[in-house]
């Protein structure tokens, strides 16, 4: 469970910083450095999250008696990699709450420019610190929302899957992560401020999700087509985004192919102050096009994600145009 507080860094437990080496973004380690307790014995700032190169810039560290993640969604993703293959203590410091990284314990990694979990690491110390959060950019904070905000898409797929595909179904699970949502955009105006509450309910979200996803056995309570096309398009592009971002766009793209009412959720993401529009997350009409009549052929490939509304009812370049035209339509009027 998380420990909430502010200057939780400088009262970091000596057994943790004696033998340690920390991995985090540049910018993360300048927010922290002058009050961390203590000397590492590295700072590692990951190259890439690509397996070869993240294992290799890992082992090369001989072994540090506890990994220290701090930052976004690729450092604690990194450090509870490095203490998975050492069996090393883990501390995980978000920076931001852009992403549930530091919330759960599979290591997201990329195989060949496709998304990977491995490993599973449990923190010996999960710190929010609201002071450290606000101290960082806003835009990531606000991001925060797209990992809780694919429930409006995923309870959809996991019933999908259910009717068609014959996959277990469990209502209460689904009920409660339905709840979930319902916090999440009740808590608007909180979100938008980013103060202790805001950030505190993206903290406790994750970890309510997180649970639920333990108990159901899989990632169906909260992960479906929205993360199917943001892991295809990453796929194709091979360029780097800001995961929540691009999840909330993905959620209002594929809500509208689900045949959902997306208002609320614009509506939501704008008043939030999330960006969420293809311009603003560095995605363009061709790029989703190209991603839309491509995910046929990729979920054949990666047969690991389960039945959802993009294998129900698979795309060719006609049917996603007439698709993309409803969603950039939705984008301006909120229908």
């Amino acid at each position: 469970m998380p420990i909430y507080g502010e200057g939780l860094v400088a009262r970091l437990e000596r057994e943790f910083v004696e033998d340690c080496a920390v991995v985090c973004a540049p910018e993360a380690w300048e927010l922290v450095r002058h009050d961390f307790p203590g000397v590492p014995r590295a700072v590692v700032v990951p190259k890439s999250m690509e397996m070869g190169i993240i294992e290799s810039q890992l082992k090369a560290i001989k072994q540090p008696a506890s990994w220290i993640g701090i930052g976004g969604g690729t450092a604690c993703d990194a450090a509870k990699l490095g203490a998975w293959m050492t069996g090393g203590r883990l501390v995980l410091i978000p920076s931001v709450v852009s992403v549930d990284a530091a919330f759960t314990s599979a290591v997201g990694v990329r195989v060949d420019h496709h998304v990977r979990y491995v490993g599973n690491a449990h923190p010996d110390r999960l710190l929010v610190d609201f002071d450290l959060l606000r101290r960082s950019p806003a835009r990531l904070n606000l991001a925060g929302v797209g990992d809780i905000l694919s429930i409006f898409t995923a309870l959809p797929d996991w019933k999908l899957g259910a009717d068609f595909a014959g996959h277990a179904h469990d209502a209460a699970i689904a009920e409660e992560s339905a709840g979930l949502l319902k916090s999440l955009l009740d808590g608007v105006e909180d979100i938008r401020a980013l103060n202790d509450a805001g950030l505190k309910l993206i903290s406790d979200l994750y970890v309510a999700e997180v649970e639920l996803c333990d108990r159901q056995g899989s990632s169906r309570p909260e992960e479906g087509s929205e993360h199917y096309f943001a892991y295809c398009l990453e796929s194709l592009t091979h360029k780097s985004y800001i995961h929540g971002e691009l999840i909330a766009m993905a959620v209002v793209l594929t809500g509208l192919h689900q045949g959902q009412d997306v208002s609320g959720i614009v509506a939501f993401l704008d008043r939030a102050g999330v960006n969420w529009r293809p311009a603003d997350v560095g995605v363009t009409r061709p790029e989703m096009l190209a991603t839309l009549t491509a995910l046929a052929d990729f979920l054949k490939v990666e047969m690991q994600l389960p039945y959802g509304i993009f294998h129900h009812k698979p795309l060719d370049a006609g049917t996603a145009g007439l698709l993309l035209d409803h969603f950039f339509a939705a984008t301006v009027s909120g229908d």
